[in-house]
């Protein structure tokens, strides 16, 4: 027996029925019954297509039909024919007849073989490689050597099937109108009952976009002097071509990075970009992105400004003005570090908080103000302090309001104003008996009673207000020296001293 691949067909036992076999060219084939006959029979007759293979008789072969000459075998006692080295020409009904017994009659069986040429040689080609997606289509065509070959598409690893837009014609793939997905790689598989062979891959090289373009950057706002980077990306095969724009106009820069280096305040704008795919002849636009270079804020100052100067309350206008050096400047206004707001009528804001205007100033308007200068890069804080003059308020004293005779008498006056004011002291409203905050006196006398008013007076307002106390002494001078005999005195010299004495 040969190198050759060997099968075996079993025949079937009914007449006429047909049991049919695969081969490649090149293979064996064994015709052997199901049920072999158990003695050998009388005469065995092997047909193709009506033409005699060989024959036996008695148990021994004895014609061999020259075409089959050192390729067909057949075993008297089992009636087994063997085909070896099998050709295209091979394919065909096969008939085996039989006598078993001389004298009985014949017997038939029938199989058909089929003999195939293996697959090879399998290539695949494009009508065109280079596409552009949306407006090209091609066509893929798979060609393959051997018998009756079917075909099979895979685009990368998945089979390909088909669709208002993919056609499929057994060894032609057509795809309309293409996308960037269908690339590929494309192969085909040709095959058929005995074999297949796979095409080597195609690739299609599909140009496409750009479908958009962005612009990214760090940030939106930058001080003078920084150095700012901005990029450009787009969705494009090949790379899409780009170039700047700024504020709509075209600059000279291109590519997918633009430097500012370093920024300058008159940089500042949108910035654009530009995308060309010279194979798709497509333009895109990005959406600008917004780059504002601003100098720091600095040096923030109050300026005070007020009429009638100096301020008095009720009676005086006023303006806080606060400057500073930079751009793009906020303001923000604090009083005593509270948010300073408007108040109707009374407090007003300039449009761009520069200026902060107080009519009719009130005493609750003193206090220590701060602007707060600001711009998206920077802060910084500028303080100023507003007097507002008023009084005097609220007079008071404080003190006896009796005292025995000769008893020290201690009175304080006290009033709200700004600045301090003065006091003068009067003694039933024509005596002036002192001036200062405070009035004193060592040893009291009956002349001392009666009605003490303090006058306050300020400088600035020119106002004056005024409060009275009542005081009485009490007691006799008599009863006050045998006092004064039964106390003594301890002086700063640490001497005793009779208070008789010194009464």
């Amino acid at each position: 027996m040969d190198s050759h691949a060997f099968f075996t067909v079993w025949i079937l036992t009914a007449i006429g029925s047909c049991l049919c076999q695969d081969r490649a060219v090149g293979e064996d084939v064994e015709f052997r019954l199901i049920n072999p006959p158990p003695a050998p029979p009388f005469i065995i007759n092997w047909y193709f297509e009506g033409s005699l293979i060989c024959s036996a008789s008695a148990g021994s072969v004895i014609g061999v039909n020259p075409s089959y000459e050192g390729r067909a075998s057949l075993d008297p006692n089992t009636t087994t024919l063997e085909l070896r080295s099998l050709a295209l020409n091979d394919t065909g009904e096969y008939t085996l007849r039989v006598t078993m017994i001389v004298g009985d009659a014949e017997k038939e069986w029938k199989t058909t073989l089929r003999v195939f040429e293996r697959i090879s040689s399998v290539t695949l080609e494009a009508n065109q490689t280079e596409l552009v997606e949306f407006n090209s289509s091609v066509t893929l065509t798979c060609s393959a050597s051997g018998s009756s070959p079917s075909f099979q598409w895979f685009n990368n690893s998945a089979e390909v099937t088909g669709s208002d837009r993919v056609l499929l014609d057994n060894r032609t793939l057509t795809v309309l109108n293409v996308t960037r997905y269908d690339n590929g790689p494309y192969r085909c598989n040709a095959s058929n009952i005995v074999s297949f062979e796979m095409s080597s891959d195609v690739t299609l090289t599909i140009a496409y976009g750009p479908d958009s373009a962005i612009v990214t950057v760090k940030s939106e706002y930058y001080s003078s002097g920084d150095n700012v980077t901005l990029n450009c990306s787009s969705e494009s095969s090949p790379a899409a071509q780009l170039q700047w724009a700024l504020n709509g106009t075209l600059l000279d820069e291109k590519g997918p990075e633009l430097r500012l280096d370093p920024a300058l305040t008159s940089k500042s704008g949108g910035y654009s970009c530009w995308a060309y795919n010279s194979k798709t002849q497509r333009y895109k636009l990005s959406s600008p992105a917004s780059i504002t270079v601003l100098e720091r804020v600095s040096d923030p100052a109050i300026t005070i400004a007020g009429s009638p100067d100096p301020l008095i309350a009720g009676k005086s206008s006023v303006s806080l003005t606060c400057e500073a050096k930079g751009s793009n400047i906020t303001r923000k206004w604090m009083k005593n570090g509270e948010t300073l707001s408007p108040e109707s009528g009374r407090i007003t804001f300039s449009d761009d908080n520069r200026t902060v205007s107080i009519s009719s100033v009130q005493k609750e308007d003193r206090g220590e103000y701060k602007c707060q200068v600001s711009n998206p890069i920077s802060i910084a804080e500028g303080s100023g302090t507003l007097i507002v003059n008023y009084g005097p308020e609220k007079v008071k004293i404080k003190g006896q309001e009796a005292v025995e005779f000769g008893q020290q008498i201690h009175l304080s006056c006290s009033a709200e104003s700004v600045p301090d004011c003065t006091y003068t002291w009067t003694l039933n409203g024509t005596y002036k008996i002192g001036t200062g905050a405070s009035f004193f006196k060592e040893n009291s006398t009956y002349e001392d009673s009666g009605i003490y008013t303090c006058t306050a007076w300020n400088s600035i307002t020119k106002e004056t207000n005024k409060t009275d106390l009542e005081l009485s002494v009490k007691g006799n001078a008599c009863s006050y020296n045998r006092y004064l005999s039964s106390v003594t005195h301890y002086d700063s010299n640490f001497q005793f001293l009779d208070r008789a004495v010194l009464a």
